[in-house]
Protein backbone atom coordinates (compact mmCIF):
# COMPACT_ATOMS: atom_id res chain seq x y z
CA UNK A 1 0.00 0.00 0.00
CA UNK A 2 2.57 2.62 1.07
CA UNK A 3 4.39 1.79 -2.59
CA UNK A 4 0.72 1.89 -4.26
CA UNK A 5 0.53 5.49 -2.28
CA UNK A 6 3.97 6.90 -3.51
CA UNK A 7 3.26 5.72 -7.26
CA UNK A 8 0.16 7.47 -7.52
CA UNK A 9 1.65 10.58 -5.71
CA UNK A 10 4.71 10.45 -8.78
CA UNK A 11 1.86 10.22 -11.32
CA UNK A 12 -0.30 12.87 -9.85
CA UNK A 13 2.67 15.00 -9.63
CA UNK A 14 3.75 14.68 -13.12
CA UNK A 15 0.58 14.97 -14.50
CA UNK A 16 0.79 18.48 -12.62
CA UNK A 17 3.80 19.28 -13.63
CA UNK A 18 2.75 18.56 -17.65
CA UNK A 19 -0.33 20.33 -17.81
CA UNK A 20 1.50 23.31 -16.18
CA UNK A 21 3.95 23.03 -19.19
CA UNK A 22 1.30 23.19 -21.43
CA UNK A 23 -0.29 25.47 -19.91
CA UNK A 24 2.67 27.87 -20.16
CA UNK A 25 3.62 27.27 -23.26
CA UNK A 26 0.20 27.98 -24.28
CA UNK A 27 -0.04 31.12 -22.76
CA UNK A 28 3.32 31.77 -24.35
CA UNK A 29 1.89 30.93 -27.91
CA UNK A 30 -1.05 33.20 -27.19
CA UNK A 31 1.43 36.20 -26.43
CA UNK A 32 3.79 35.31 -29.16
CA UNK A 33 0.66 35.55 -31.38
CA UNK A 34 -0.66 38.59 -29.75
CA UNK A 35 2.33 40.85 -30.45
CA UNK A 36 3.29 39.59 -34.22
CA UNK A 37 -0.73 40.95 -34.84
CA UNK A 38 -0.38 44.23 -32.79
CA UNK A 39 3.43 44.58 -35.46
CA UNK A 40 1.21 43.56 -38.20
CA UNK A 41 -1.70 46.42 -37.47
CA UNK A 42 1.02 49.27 -36.90
CA UNK A 43 2.59 48.50 -39.80
CA UNK A 44 -0.48 48.38 -42.18
CA UNK A 45 -1.40 51.40 -40.24
CA UNK A 46 1.20 53.43 -41.13
CA UNK A 47 1.94 52.93 -44.53
CA UNK A 48 -1.65 53.54 -45.15
CA UNK A 49 -1.46 56.44 -43.84
CA UNK A 50 -2.95 59.43 -46.26
CA UNK A 51 -1.04 62.09 -47.21
CA UNK A 52 -3.62 64.87 -45.17
CA UNK A 53 -2.49 62.94 -42.00
CA UNK A 54 -1.77 64.78 -39.18
CA UNK A 55 0.52 62.77 -36.61
CA UNK A 56 1.27 64.42 -33.02
CA UNK A 57 3.80 61.94 -30.83
CA UNK A 58 4.12 63.69 -26.96
CA UNK A 59 5.26 62.18 -24.16
CA UNK A 60 2.96 62.32 -20.65
CA UNK A 61 5.74 61.38 -18.43
CA UNK A 62 9.52 62.63 -17.00
CA UNK A 63 10.56 59.37 -15.51
CA UNK A 64 10.39 55.42 -16.55
CA UNK A 65 8.50 54.32 -17.47
CA UNK A 66 7.98 56.58 -20.42
CA UNK A 67 4.37 57.52 -20.99
CA UNK A 68 3.12 58.67 -24.84
CA UNK A 69 0.01 60.03 -26.69
CA UNK A 70 0.12 58.98 -30.26
CA UNK A 71 -2.76 60.36 -32.06
CA UNK A 72 -4.07 60.72 -35.82
CA UNK A 73 -6.52 62.66 -37.58
CA UNK A 74 -7.49 62.57 -41.07
CA UNK A 75 -7.13 59.18 -41.17
CA UNK A 76 -10.85 57.57 -40.93
CA UNK A 77 -11.46 54.66 -39.83
CA UNK A 78 -14.74 52.15 -39.81
CA UNK A 79 -15.20 49.46 -37.40
CA UNK A 80 -18.04 47.75 -36.06
CA UNK A 81 -18.67 47.88 -32.55
CA UNK A 82 -21.26 45.77 -30.53
CA UNK A 83 -22.82 44.96 -34.07
CA UNK A 84 -23.28 48.75 -34.89
CA UNK A 85 -20.77 50.17 -37.62
CA UNK A 86 -18.84 52.82 -36.74
CA UNK A 87 -16.27 55.57 -38.21
CA UNK A 88 -14.27 57.91 -36.60
CA UNK A 89 -12.30 60.68 -37.65
CA UNK A 90 -9.13 60.50 -35.06
CA UNK A 91 -7.28 57.90 -32.98
CA UNK A 92 -4.56 57.79 -30.52
CA UNK A 93 -2.36 54.99 -29.13
CA UNK A 94 -1.65 55.90 -25.61
CA UNK A 95 0.50 54.06 -22.54
CA UNK A 96 -1.25 53.64 -19.65
CA UNK A 97 0.51 52.51 -16.07
CA UNK A 98 -0.78 49.78 -14.47
CA UNK A 99 0.04 47.61 -11.59
CA UNK A 100 0.76 45.16 -13.48
CA UNK A 101 3.23 47.33 -16.10
CA UNK A 102 1.84 49.38 -18.72
CA UNK A 103 -1.08 48.82 -20.56
CA UNK A 104 -1.42 50.10 -24.55
CA UNK A 105 -4.94 51.41 -25.61
CA UNK A 106 -6.05 52.70 -28.83
CA UNK A 107 -8.97 55.07 -28.73
CA UNK A 108 -11.46 56.49 -31.49
CA UNK A 109 -12.87 59.45 -31.62
CA UNK A 110 -15.82 60.53 -33.97
CA UNK A 111 -14.30 64.76 -34.21
CA UNK A 112 -11.13 66.19 -34.67
CA UNK A 113 -9.33 66.01 -31.41
CA UNK A 114 -5.83 67.95 -32.57
CA UNK A 115 -7.43 71.60 -33.91
CA UNK A 116 -6.95 73.35 -30.62
CA UNK A 117 -4.59 73.43 -27.78
CA UNK A 118 -7.15 72.34 -25.40
CA UNK A 119 -7.47 69.05 -24.22
CA UNK A 120 -10.00 66.89 -24.50
CA UNK A 121 -11.31 66.83 -20.70
CA UNK A 122 -11.49 70.67 -21.26
CA UNK A 123 -13.58 70.20 -24.49
CA UNK A 124 -15.65 67.59 -23.22
CA UNK A 125 -14.52 65.21 -25.69
CA UNK A 126 -14.59 61.38 -24.65
CA UNK A 127 -13.78 58.28 -27.03
CA UNK A 128 -16.97 56.49 -28.65
CA UNK A 129 -15.11 53.11 -28.36
CA UNK A 130 -11.52 51.96 -26.90
CA UNK A 131 -9.80 48.60 -26.88
CA UNK A 132 -6.84 47.41 -24.99
CA UNK A 133 -3.79 46.32 -27.34
CA UNK A 134 -1.66 44.89 -25.11
CA UNK A 135 -1.19 44.24 -21.45
CA UNK A 136 1.94 43.77 -18.94
CA UNK A 137 4.27 45.77 -20.72
CA UNK A 138 7.88 47.24 -18.58
CA UNK A 139 8.46 49.19 -22.03
CA UNK A 140 7.30 50.66 -24.65
CA UNK A 141 8.82 53.76 -26.80
CA UNK A 142 8.26 55.40 -29.87
CA UNK A 143 10.90 57.46 -31.40
CA UNK A 144 10.85 59.49 -34.81
CA UNK A 145 12.92 60.31 -37.87
CA UNK A 146 12.89 63.20 -40.03
CA UNK A 147 13.41 62.72 -43.54
CA UNK A 148 15.07 66.19 -43.63
CA UNK A 149 17.29 65.22 -41.39
CA UNK A 150 18.69 61.91 -42.01
CA UNK A 151 22.04 62.48 -40.09
CA UNK A 152 20.81 61.77 -36.75
CA UNK A 153 22.31 59.06 -34.69
CA UNK A 154 19.40 56.26 -34.15
CA UNK A 155 19.97 57.17 -30.34
CA UNK A 156 18.99 60.45 -31.11
CA UNK A 157 15.54 60.36 -32.49
CA UNK A 158 13.18 62.51 -31.08
CA UNK A 159 10.55 61.22 -28.53
CA UNK A 160 8.14 64.18 -30.01
CA UNK A 161 6.26 64.90 -33.23
CA UNK A 162 4.45 68.18 -34.10
CA UNK A 163 4.96 68.93 -37.52
CA UNK A 164 1.72 69.71 -38.90
CA UNK A 165 1.07 68.75 -43.38
CA UNK A 166 4.11 66.40 -43.25
CA UNK A 167 4.38 62.60 -41.65
CA UNK A 168 8.07 61.35 -40.67
CA UNK A 169 9.99 59.05 -42.83
CA UNK A 170 10.58 56.27 -40.18
CA UNK A 171 9.23 55.68 -36.61
CA UNK A 172 10.65 53.23 -34.63
CA UNK A 173 9.05 51.33 -31.45
CA UNK A 174 11.24 49.81 -28.68
CA UNK A 175 8.70 47.28 -26.13
CA UNK A 176 9.58 45.23 -23.38
CA UNK A 177 7.38 42.26 -22.30
CA UNK A 178 7.47 42.07 -18.59
CA UNK A 179 10.09 42.38 -16.37
CA UNK A 180 13.09 40.55 -17.87
CA UNK A 181 11.63 39.95 -21.24
CA UNK A 182 13.11 40.45 -24.57
CA UNK A 183 13.54 44.46 -25.74
CA UNK A 184 11.57 44.02 -29.43
CA UNK A 185 12.53 47.31 -32.07
CA UNK A 186 10.44 47.32 -34.83
CA UNK A 187 10.80 50.22 -37.56
CA UNK A 188 8.09 51.30 -39.67
CA UNK A 189 7.87 53.23 -42.73
CA UNK A 190 5.50 56.19 -43.49
CA UNK A 191 5.67 56.60 -47.15
CA UNK A 192 5.39 60.04 -48.79
CA UNK A 193 1.81 60.37 -50.47
CA UNK A 194 -0.07 63.61 -52.08
CA UNK A 195 -2.64 65.12 -49.83
CA UNK A 196 -6.02 64.09 -51.82
CA UNK A 197 -6.70 67.86 -51.68
CA UNK A 198 -3.79 68.23 -53.38
CA UNK A 199 -4.39 65.79 -55.73
CA UNK A 200 -8.09 67.18 -56.29
CA UNK A 201 -6.95 70.71 -57.36
CA UNK A 202 -4.71 69.07 -59.84
CA UNK A 203 -7.52 67.15 -61.44
CA UNK A 204 -9.57 70.03 -61.44
CA UNK A 205 -6.67 72.83 -62.93
CA UNK A 206 -5.96 69.90 -65.46
CA UNK A 207 -9.54 69.86 -66.68
CA UNK A 208 -9.92 73.68 -66.73
CA UNK A 209 -6.32 74.16 -68.71
CA UNK A 210 -8.16 71.60 -71.15
CA UNK A 211 -11.37 73.28 -71.46
CA UNK A 212 -9.63 76.81 -72.40
CA UNK A 213 -7.40 74.86 -74.58
CA UNK A 214 -10.48 73.53 -76.40
CA UNK A 215 -12.04 76.95 -76.76
CA UNK A 216 -8.86 78.45 -77.92
CA UNK A 217 -8.72 75.52 -80.95
CA UNK A 218 -12.27 76.28 -81.63
CA UNK A 219 -11.81 79.99 -81.91
CA UNK A 220 -13.77 80.38 -78.54
CA UNK A 221 -17.09 79.41 -80.40
CA UNK A 222 -19.56 76.63 -79.11
CA UNK A 223 -20.04 74.05 -82.21
CA UNK A 224 -22.98 72.48 -81.83
CA UNK A 225 -22.51 68.89 -82.74
CA UNK A 226 -26.24 68.44 -84.15
CA UNK A 227 -26.71 71.32 -85.97
CA UNK A 228 -30.89 71.80 -86.67
CA UNK A 229 -31.52 73.25 -90.16
CA UNK A 230 -33.35 77.02 -89.87
CA UNK A 231 -36.75 76.81 -91.77
CA UNK A 232 -37.03 80.56 -91.91
CA UNK A 233 -33.63 80.61 -93.47
CA UNK A 234 -34.69 78.42 -96.49
CA UNK A 235 -36.51 81.16 -97.82
CA UNK A 236 -34.03 84.01 -98.32
CA UNK A 237 -32.65 86.64 -96.35
CA UNK A 238 -32.86 87.13 -92.39
CA UNK A 239 -36.03 87.17 -90.04
CA UNK A 240 -36.03 91.42 -89.85
CA UNK A 241 -35.80 91.38 -93.25
CA UNK A 242 -38.62 89.10 -93.90
CA UNK A 243 -40.44 91.22 -91.24
CA UNK A 244 -40.00 94.29 -93.79
CA UNK A 245 -41.50 92.71 -96.88
CA UNK A 246 -45.23 93.76 -97.53
CA UNK A 247 -47.66 90.60 -97.75
CA UNK A 248 -50.16 92.32 -99.16
CA UNK A 249 -50.84 94.12 -102.48
CA UNK A 250 -49.72 97.92 -102.46
CA UNK A 251 -51.45 100.51 -101.25
CA UNK A 252 -53.70 102.23 -103.73
CA UNK A 253 -53.41 99.24 -106.13
CA UNK A 254 -56.63 97.46 -104.23
CA UNK A 255 -58.03 94.48 -106.40
CA UNK A 256 -61.86 96.19 -107.39
CA UNK A 257 -62.61 97.29 -111.21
Amino acid sequence: MVIMGLLMGSIFKLADATVKSTRAMVDHQSEEITRDAFFTLMKRHFEELPGNCRMDLLPTSESEPFLSELTFQNAPVSFNWGGIPMSAEAMRIITVKDLDGLDIVIEYFDEPILDTDETLAERGIEPIASVVLLEGLSRFEWNVLDGRNLNVERDEWPYEWEVRNRLPTFIELTAQFGENGEVIRRMFWCPTKVSPVTRMRQLQNSARSAAQQNGANTGGATINPNPRPNPEGSRGGSASDRAKRPTGPPAGKGGGR
